[in-house]
């Protein structure tokens, strides 16, 4: 822990530092059933205490043979190294929750700093204005050099102060800057993720609900502006035309003078509150104008706040039984994949000192049992250990698996859509869905091939696979830069499979941005097809050798940009993430980061199955009974197949 940038994740017992021995023996001596705490979180991390010898040092607890008396008399040494150890886990933590973003802004506003800090739960928001750039320079169709100049000097203000470098660029007004959005990655340069608008999250919502279902942005200026800035968005930020297709707009005038202060940063906390309640209303009259009872399809289904308008995330979400996404969900995003993970030992640690404090938080308690997420698992056993969705320390809430009888390992690497499967696997998706998860995934990389199939049955939004990740990933890096994408095997993502995935809004047979790599001959990885437990060591050791002379491989080809980022899709490869962005400094991105995406966006109240209406009525009705049994399983199959 006192390492700086040590964040290796737990490994087994050889992990080197007492603190991680410590935390390995909490979690080799819990009982397995007590996998869920009181508060109904996963807590199979070890972050449970059931009594004090947990959280002593591990020479006192490699001794229970020992008298009590002699334990009575040495009582207060333990304990003083005790609190020492989790006291230097806690400030470990917070090391490395230390994330800085820069906000371009436009020169307007009554501020005076050069630089307002804002401290959220993405990281420390660094928000500064460009000199001369105003809301008519972002309008015109290219950066004049002084405008050019200004960027940069901004960001090098930003980038600079306390010495502490910023690990991404986001803007204020996000519609107007992403036309821009190439320009600006080329000032900034390569090693810094630039996403301007809180737009770029549209790949991963749009994948995670069905093909006809809407997203609506709330925005700044009329509608009719932002229509027509539609077509940059595409051409400038990489976005998918079909992606865009079903982003419909409200846009909120500039000139109304109950925004006025709010533009300048100078509203009240009461003015605050009620522009927030006046968003909400905004809000709710365009969504029940869009989704009529009458309507087949083209449903809003999520929203998304621009950059300026997030501080008033929190009324909206509460609100709206949706998802709602702003600049903090894409920035803890981008962050997740620098960060430790949940089950590192670093924040398990960090976590055993929280809970031997007393909490009078009854009500986050509540909140947490209700906590749900679904996890469609194959019908196929193999031992999980840290990482792995199934894994009850994988995630701070409740996974609730189900088995999708009849898919096999086999089926599924093959992509089979044998009619008995799809009713097995909606059978599951149903029974899910009555327990009150807050959306579903699947416990196997190759369940990307059942992403459409699964979107048509499921109220709640689906993330089969990590993949979904990867657009948004493309449209944060410069263009020549690339991600490397780690799969069990490259054959699944062959170019026979590439409709298919592009059909559940995975499209990663871009060579130029996307380089995949399989680990079918790592050493010690053949035991993911083998379903035996993998020895972690072994693969891990693999991997911190193997990943960084791949990625320096990569980066001396010519004419190819470098690696700047890691997409795992592999649902056995969460375990080795941390190892990873310890050995390659690059973030990594993987299923658990994809599923805390959703967790973040989703309201503790919505957890639940009752705020999503079935997508189009009469297709619903046409295609299922009433018990919600399938009518016709093999036109579903070649639908699924053929178009999501």
């Amino acid at each position: 822990i006192s390492a700086p940038g040590h964040c290796t994740p737990l490994q087994g017992v050889h992990a080197v530092s007492s603190v991680a021995r410590t935390a390995m023996w909490c979690c080799a001596n819990r009982k397995p059933a007590q996998t869920v705490g009181a508060d109904g979180t996963n807590v199979g991390d070890g972050d449970t205490v059931q009594d004090r010898s947990l959280v002593e040092d591990t020479a006192v607890a490699e001794e229970p043979a020992q008298k009590s008396q002699e334990v009575q008399g040495e009582e207060e040494a333990p304990k003083k190294k005790t609190k020492s150890i989790l006291q230097r886990a806690m400030e470990r933590e917070e090391q490395l929750k230390k994330v800085y973003f820069g906000i371009l802004c436009v020169d307007e506003g009554s501020w005076s700093e050069e630089v307002k800090i804002i401290e959220s739960d993405a990281g420390t928001m660094r928000w500064a204005r460009c000199k001369g750039v105003t809301r008519e320079t972002l309008a015109s169709p290219e950066l004049d050099e002084a405008a050019c100049k200004a960027i940069g000097d901004c960001y090098k203000v930003l980038n600079d102060l306390n010495g502490c470098a910023l690990s991404g660029v986001s803007a204020d007004l996000g519609q107007l800057w992403l036309k821009h959005h190439r320009a600006v990655r080329r000032i900034i340069g390569q090693g810094v993720p630039v996403y301007l608008s809180p737009i770029v999250q549209l790949p991963m919502i749009s994948a995670c609900f069905k093909s006809f279902e809407d997203t609506l942005l709330v925005t700044w200026d009329p509608k009719s502006e932002s229509d027509e800035m539609k077509k940059a968005f595409v051409e400038d930020s990489q976005l998918e035309v079909a992606d865009m297709e079903r982003l419909d707009i409200l846009g909120i005038d500039t000139k109304d003078p109950k925004w006025t202060n709010f533009l300048q940063w100078s509203a009240s906390e009461e003015e605050h509150h009620e522009l927030g309640k006046h968003l909400c209303s905004l809000i709710t009259e365009k969504v029940e104008k869009v989704n009529t009872a009458s309507k087949k399809d083209h449903l809003i289904k999520a929203v998304i706040l621009t950059t300026s308008l997030s501080s008033l995330s929190v009324y909206v979400r509460d609100h709206l039984s949706m998802p709602v996404f702003d600049v903090s969900t894409l920035l803890r995003f981008f962050k997740s994949g620098r960060a430790a993970s949940y089950y590192n030992d670093v924040s398990v640690l960090a976590r055993l000192q929280q809970k031997m404090r007393p909490s009078k938080d009854s009500d986050a308690v509540s909140r947490k049992a209700t906590e749900k997420l679904g996890l469609i698992q194959l019908d196929y056993s193999f031992p999980s250990t840290f990482g792995d969705l199934e894994f009850p320390g994988t995630f701070g809430f409740k996974t609730i698996a189900e088995v999708v009888k009849g898919l096999y390992f086999e089926l599924a690497q093959a992509g089979s859509f044998e009619p008995a499967i799809l009713e097995e696997m909606q059978n599951v998706i149903q029974d899910l869905e009555a327990q009150g998860v807050m959306g579903l995934t699947g416990n196997c990389g190759f369940m990307m091939h059942y992403q459409c199939f699964a979107r048509h049955v499921a109220k709640v939004p689906v993330f089969m696979s990590s993949l979904i990740q990867a657009s948004t990933l493309a449209a944060a890096i410069n263009p020549e830069e690339r991600v490397l994408i780690l799969t069990a095997n490259s054959e699944s993502l062959a170019p026979g499979k590439d409709k298919l995935l592009r059909d559940s809004g995975i499209n990663v047979s871009d060579s130029d941005r996307f380089v995949i790599l399989g680990l079918q001959t790592l050493d010690g990885f053949d035991a993911v097809a083998n379903a035996e437990r993998v020895d972690t060591i072994r693969v891990q050791n693999a991997l911190s050798k193997f990943i960084p002379e791949v990625i320096e491989q990569e980066n001396a080809k010519p004419g190819l940009g470098r690696i700047a980022m890691i997409l795992m899709e592999c649902t056995e490869l969460p375990h080795f993430a941390d190892g990873l962005r310890q050995v390659t400094g690059l973030p990594v991105f993987d299923a658990v980061t994809l599923v805390n995406y959703f967790y973040i966006a989703t309201a503790s109240k919505n957890w639940n199955t009752k705020v999503y209406t079935p997508h189009n009525v009469a297709f619903w009705n046409k295609s299922f009974k009433k018990s919600g049994t399938k009518v016709d399983f093999a036109s579903i199959a070649k639908e699924a197949s053929g178009k999501a």
